[in-house]
């Protein structure tokens, strides 16, 4: 998409809000963002993209997190799913849908909620990102890889939480680490997954196959 494309396009998005709601998006200390019903990002607030350079992202965030990107092309695969189908919904205007999820850097622990809400009479969503919670974590938690080896299955793979982004360990699979290393640059050959504990505090529908 090109600039002007996407200039045209945060606009259109814009034009679809109260003006004082679009004002209050541009101001606002949490991270916001505008989706077409195809679920392209139409618009990110400056919040988004200031929590992108405060936390060094590079060009893999910006090419799944852009304005003209999909936002599914963001989720992990475990959870694109279950993303798109409480999305469509608040699309439809059945309700507005609201979520809480981890993300962590490798020195704190933060747990976000997400608000979707329909805009526009189903022109489009609206995705605001609230933080909750913003602490240290725990001392003494965390493993360094030593030896890659000890999280990679069979196949050579590391199974990442894409909720937790803990890492599961090889022959162990209730036991999940907390590496680090692998959450500031996610390893090459990681692979999005979904460990136990988030199943059954965050995602119970997917624990009972919904």
């Amino acid at each position: 998409m090109s600039t002007l494309d996407t200039v045209r396009d945060r606009a259109a998005f814009l034009a679809l809000l109260e003006p004082a709601l679009a004002q209050r998006l541009e101001a606002r200390r949490d991270s916001a963002c505008g989706l077409w019903p195809d679920l392209t990002i139409a618009y990110v607030n400056p919040a988004w993209q200031r929590f992108a350079r405060s936390n060094g992202a590079g060009g893999g965030f910006s090419a799944r997190w852009c304005e003209g990107a999909n936002f599914l092309d963001g989720v992990g695969t475990p959870l694109r799913e279950y993303y798109r189908q409480h999305l469509a919904g608040a699309l439809e205007g059945r309700s507005s849908w609201t979520s809480e999820y981890e993300c962590s850097s490798p020195r704190m622990f933060r747990l976000y909620e997400m608000e979707v809400r329909s805009v526009g009479q189903g022109a489009g969503l609206l995705v605001l990102h609230t933080r909750l919670q913003q602490r240290p974590h725990e001392p003494g938690l965390g493993r360094e890889p030593i030896d890659a080896t000890a999280w990679q299955d069979e196949h050579g793979l590391i199974h990442q939480c894409v909720h937790c982004r803990r890492v599961r360990r090889a022959g162990a699979d209730e036991v999940w680490d907390w590496v680090p290393q692998w959450v500031e640059r996610v390893p090459d050959n990681a692979t999005g997954s979904l460990c136990p504990p988030c199943i059954a505090s965050r995602y119970p529908d997917l624990a009972k196959g919904a």
